[in-house]
């Protein structure tokens, strides 16, 4: 029997503009469409209807799920995203408060892969953010947002997350995510 919170996961409608086919990465392709649909209802309310969208879901619609990687007990995603205004400072470079909202979601990606793929619910909620801030991303800049699950085990999850500048490589932001799931503990 198929655990609820799977169920759930797997009732989500389909991502918009998402073709499962051009995601690289080692799992199979059901299983992008599938976490690309959960990382759009959790950043555009995609499959709600008579609600509101939820915070800053035009932020969260331009994330574009590059590659997906499951690698033992650990998993990583990898996405980009293109600076817009709406992102942006007074001084035209992406406000801090817009990369820890984007370090949210991001991180709790790759713990939803590593439960698809072991068999456990990786959602959960945010205990700790750790967040620095290297260098400024300017409007225009495409970052390449490179996340991986490092820790699961009972109800904890811990994520790592580096943005960089996709051209030149230089360091962003980087940070740690920890969560907890509110379900049963899983052992792996």
């Amino acid at each position: 029997m198929t655990p609820p919170w799977e169920a759930f996961l797997r009732a989500l409608p389909a991502a918009p503009d998402v073709d499962a086919a051009q995601i690289a990465g080692n799992v199979p392709a059901a299983q992008k469409q599938l976490n690309a649909n959960v990382l759009a209802y959790f950043t555009t309310g995609s499959g709600l209807s008579g609600t509101p969208p939820p915070f800053a879901s035009d932020i969260g619609r331009q994330l574009r799920i590059v590659a997906l990687n499951v690698c033992g007990d650990a998993a990583e995603v990898e996405l980009e995203i293109d600076v817009t205004e709406s992102m942006c400072n007074v001084y035209g470079t992406m406000h801090g408060g817009c990369a820890a909202y984007m370090l949210d979601p991001a991180t709790v990606a790759p713990a939803i892969l590593l439960g698809l793929a072991k068999g456990f619910d990786g959602t959960g909620v945010s205990q700790s953010m750790n967040i620095h801030w290297h260098h400024p991303a300017p409007l225009g800049a495409t970052l390449s947002i490179t996340t991986r699950c490092i820790f699961a085990d009972g109800r904890a999850r811990l994520s790592r997350c580096e943005m960089r500048d996709k051209i030149s490589g230089k360091l962003i932001v980087s940070g740690t995510h920890a969560f907890l799931n509110a379900g049963r503990a899983v052992k792996l």
